[in-house]
């Protein structure tokens, strides 16, 4: 397996999460919901001045997904009405093509060995049976099409990302492959508890891991586009002498 930077120091990311873990698990048993907001607003916002202490730039599609992401959260905790949830939703949706987006860029390098094309044709097979199950569920649970229809992308969105990285990640078996995997996991359940709770019953358990899930994949996103840039950084360049030897390679032969 091919290994990449580490970036932050992992110790810090750790005593952070765990830190905010155990005060929102205090949190939800009590039925506080301040402490789990405040950390649903404030972490990307705490995530990003880690990263620009550290780092002086960040791409533009990587910004808007935490731009994205942070008003997908600030409307989802300030929910006024059935318009912040759209919006909420409609701001996840767009942070989530986007790392459709990067990926797609990852998913043109795959070499489309035997074993891996078979078990992406499975994974591709099941994850559309499991949206029209998916559907033949929620489309009675709304009586507005417009939140029939976020609700639909929404889960499209997560089977495309769910399906890329896995073949981003059996192509090229890298730590940084591995960490925006686990990251998409992290999203598609931490959703998918939201959705149970909203939806069906409510369980202040779900709530919480929802929430430490939405978290985990915040940190390893930051995790991911710290490894990305460090990696552009310091990748080497050609030295005098290796040009040297590559010319007279070409000239004599």
């Amino acid at each position: 397996m091919k290994q990449v930077y580490t970036g932050l120091p992992n110790g810090v990311l750790a005593l952070i999460f765990i830190m905010i873990f155990t005060i929102n698990g205090i949190a939800a048993y009590y039925g506080n919901s301040l402490v789990p907001n405040i950390t649903r607003i404030t972490s990307i916002l705490i995530l990003l001045t880690l990263y620009y202490i550290y780092r002086n730039r960040m791409a533009n599609v990587f910004l808007t997904i935490f731009l994205f992401s942070f008003l997908g959260d600030l409307f989802y905790v300030f929910n006024l009405g059935e318009l912040s949830s759209k919006l909420s939703t409609t701001f996840y949706l767009g942070s989530y093509s986007l790392l459709v987006f990067v990926l797609l860029g990852k998913f043109k390098r795959i070499k489309y060995e035997g074993l891996v094309s078979i078990y992406l044709i499975v994974v591709f097979l099941l994850n559309s049976y499991f949206l029209y199950v998916l559907y033949g569920v929620i489309k009675e649970n709304f009586a507005d099409n417009i939140n029939m229809v976020l609700s639909v992308c929404h889960g499209i969105i997560l089977l495309a990302m769910t399906f890329f990285a896995f073949a981003v990640y059996l192509s090229q078996e890298t730590t940084q492959s591995i960490i925006f995997l686990v990251m998409v996991f992290c999203f598609v359940f931490s959703d998918v508890l939201t959705y149970i709770c909203n939806m069906y019953v409510f369980f202040w358990v779900f709530e919480f891991v929802s929430n430490m899930l939405h978290l985990a994949s915040l940190i390893l996103l930051f995790t991911y586009v710290y490894n990305h840039h460090k990696i552009i950084k310091v990748k080497p360049k050609m030295s005098v002498e290796d040009y040297l030897i590559k010319g007279s390679e070409r000239l004599t032969a």
